[in-house]
């Protein structure tokens, strides 16, 4: 990963090629804003701005030649572009993980509110989607019962989720690669001490208490959850290097999960509450040494 973090970060046109040709794929996409991430890390916010302009150049290329709707495409593109640029200068300017993630995470919520408000009713907007989409899978032969309303309910917040969770994959991914390359100290460290802190956790709380009484959220505390298993993945880590677990002991855990949604879902839940609860009552303490007499 050093290798490929020098590779890219060595030559403009490599990087161009990256962020351009991966924008569009599916899950490769991460390596792209990722690639913005590091530029905008190392190099700051205007030579990644250069890089983007030269990708979009080259992405409406392509996408005149596969025949893309270019418009939207060049439009996703650089409002994903100028988020992944200023999250790369806030890093660079703040030298803090911690602020670069809360950050983002309020940049999803603020996305959400943005999203509800265009769309009005988010059950109504969802429905026809879904309708259309198991109608289809129906065709397939594939039926699954569901309550659409329920899920439709539920929608808004599990995209935002989804996207929350993108966006800090592709940040730390980004961000490790732009420490493996300055030389300094890794990204591990620092993500150890991962912390949303009270305002985060303030609003979480408070989607809770209003869950309780039925208050219609659109799904908002799956973005929590979702911005809550990174905190809860830093406690494990933290622990994990305090106890001295195999250095790749995360692998097992990822590659059980891909293969078990199932248990993919229970271990993002697990994690989510773990890292609610450690925000706070902190669950990252060493213990004291006795006192000597």
């Amino acid at each position: 990963m050093s290798a490929f973090a020098t590779w890219l970060a060595g030559h403009r046109i490599r990087r161009v090629v990256i962020i351009a040709g991966l924008f569009p794929l599916p899950l490769l996409g991460v390596v792209s804003a990722a690639a913005v991430v590091m530029t905008a890390m190392l190099r700051g916010p205007r030579e990644a701005t250069i890089d983007c302009a030269a990708g979009l150049a080259l992405l409406l290329g392509l996408g005149f030649v596969s025949g893309m709707d270019v418009v939207t495409l060049a439009g996703s593109a650089v409002f994903s572009w100028a988020v992944w640029i200023l999250l790369g200068a806030l890093a660079n300017r703040t030298g803090s993980l911690t602020l670069t993630v809360q950050a983002t995470v309020l940049l999803a919520l603020a996305g959400m509110v943005l999203f509800l408000l265009s769309v009005g009713d988010a059950v109504s907007y969802w429905l026809p989607i879904l309708e259309a989409w198991y109608a289809d899978l129906e065709r397939q032969g594939v039926n699954i019962p569901v309550d659409l309303e329920q899920q439709a309910a539920l929608m808004s917040g599990g995209l935002f989720a989804f996207v929350l969770s993108g966006a800090l994959l592709s940040l730390l991914l980004g961000l490790s690669w732009a420490a493996r390359v300055a030389g300094g100290p890794t990204l591990a460290s620092e993500f150890r001490q991962l912390r949303l802190g009270y305002v985060i956790g303030g609003l979480a709380a408070v989607a809770g208490l209003a869950s309780l009484i039925g208050a219609p959220l659109n799904g908002v505390l799956l973005l929590f959850g979702a911005a809550f298993s990174f905190q809860g993945a830093a406690v494990v880590a933290w622990w994990a290097e305090r106890l001295n677990w195999p250095r790749n002991w995360w692998l097992a855990a990822v590659i059980v999960s891909v293969l078990m949604v199932q248990l993919l879902v229970i271990l993002l839940a697990l994690l989510a509450a773990l890292g609610f609860v450690d925000n706070w009552f902190s669950l990252r303490r060493k213990p004291q040494a006795p006192e000597a007499r």
